[in-house]
């Protein structure tokens, strides 16, 4: 722009110039000056116009390029969308399966556990019912004269003894609590020495429960003793090995007459008698009607026992067959343990394998 100015103020200048000089010698000279001033103006307007049109040629061609790139860059994402492949599934990668695989493996473990515990509980139910015929067996025979053998039979053997009771040199084992008449009540088990009468042998008699008044009160315990001290009685039980104290249960001591579990040597020696005295337990055939009963069922109840009978009960008490053949953890209820464990561990195997399954699967 600025040179098309100065194009304009020449050409005027030498229009000027022109006129001044006069004549037909300075019009010629005049024409080709002014025919080349026409060029340059020509120029110079080309050039304004190109400058002018610059920017919005420039314009134009970003505009293309930049639509160009839009659409090259749809077609690429196209085409890797088309071939690039959709997310793996869940687990099925490297990583996925090999976790697949450990959660397997470690479940094997509890699953393996669960089984040996109810392999475990099995045996004992059958171990426990092998023990329960035998000892209901030795029960059940013919009664040995303990007095009469020189070896002492099995534990669980019935056996008879005849002799006198020493009952100055009985025993209190206990506290024991026991049922009767569908009420608990505390008491002691009685461990009276019995000798042969006219010979060398003698034992341990545990008579049974007796309740804790009938330690202390002298007409009660003579109740409990109708033969007398010196007549001789005939005692029918079963041969015991003493009793296992638990964890819990502190040592007998002797020297104060605390007795807090049964262990036969230590009564033999209290009571006079050689260490190695037998101990024998009386047992009935069936339990007395109240003896060991529980508290009245709900027929009961309706039937008019709503509580205890007013009895007298004979003491001592002795345990009964079924007493004898009771323990805390009977064979149904280790069918019942292992039949939880080898639930639990079927349920444990079966998401092990389907765990190991997906793994290998994925692999």
């Amino acid at each position: 722009m600025q040179r098309s100015r100065q194009l304009a103020t020449l050409g005027a200048r030498l229009r000027v110039a022109a006129a001044a000089a006069g004549g037909s010698a300075a019009a010629r000279a005049w024409q080709p000056a002014q025919q080349q001033l026409l060029s340059l103006n020509t120029l110079a307007s080309s050039s304004a116009a190109a400058a002018r049109a610059a920017p919005e040629h420039a314009a134009a061609l970003a505009a293309t390029a930049r639509r160009q790139a839009a659409a090259a860059g749809r077609r690429s994402f196209a085409a890797d969308a088309v071939a690039r492949p959709g997310p793996a599934p869940r687990g099925t990668s490297k990583a996925g399966s090999g976790r697949s695989l450990w959660s397997g493996m470690f479940l094997l473990v509890p699953g393996g556990l669960a089984a040996f515990l109810g392999k475990w509980q099995w045996d004992r139910r059958e171990w426990k019912r092998e023990l329960l015929e035998r000892r209901e067996g030795m029960m059940q025979g013919e009664p040995l004269d303990l007095f009469a053998i020189d070896e002492e039979p099995e534990e669980y053997r019935r056996v008879f003894v005849e002799g006198t009771f020493d009952h100055a040199a009985s025993q209190y084992v206990g506290p024991r609590t026991r049922q009767v008449a569908g009420t608990n009540k505390q008491g002691f088990l009685i461990v009276t020495p019995l000798r042969q009468q006219g010979g060398p042998r003698c034992v341990m008699v545990n008579r049974g429960w007796v309740p804790t008044e009938w330690k202390e009160d002298a007409a009660m315990r003579a109740e409990g003793q109708p033969a007398g001290k010196a007549s001789a009685v005939r005692i029918e039980g079963i041969l015991r090995h003493g009793e296992d104290p638990g964890g819990f249960v502190p040592p007998n001591e002797p020297e104060k007459g605390n007795w807090f579990y049964m262990n036969p040597s230590e009564l033999a020696v209290a009571g006079g008698l050689p260490a190695q005295a037998p101990l024998v337990e009386v047992v009935t055939e069936t339990p007395g009607t109240y003896i060991g009963r529980g508290p009245p069922t709900a027929t009961e109840i309706l039937g008019g026992r709503r509580r205890g009978p007013d009895i007298q009960e004979s003491y001592p008490l002795p345990k009964s067959m079924d007493d004898m053949l009771h323990f805390s953890v009977m064979p149904q209820d280790h069918f019942n343990y292992a039949a939880t464990w080898w639930t639990l561990s079927a349920a444990t195997l079966a998401l092990a394998v389907k765990a190991i399954r997906q793994g290998v699967k994925a692999r």
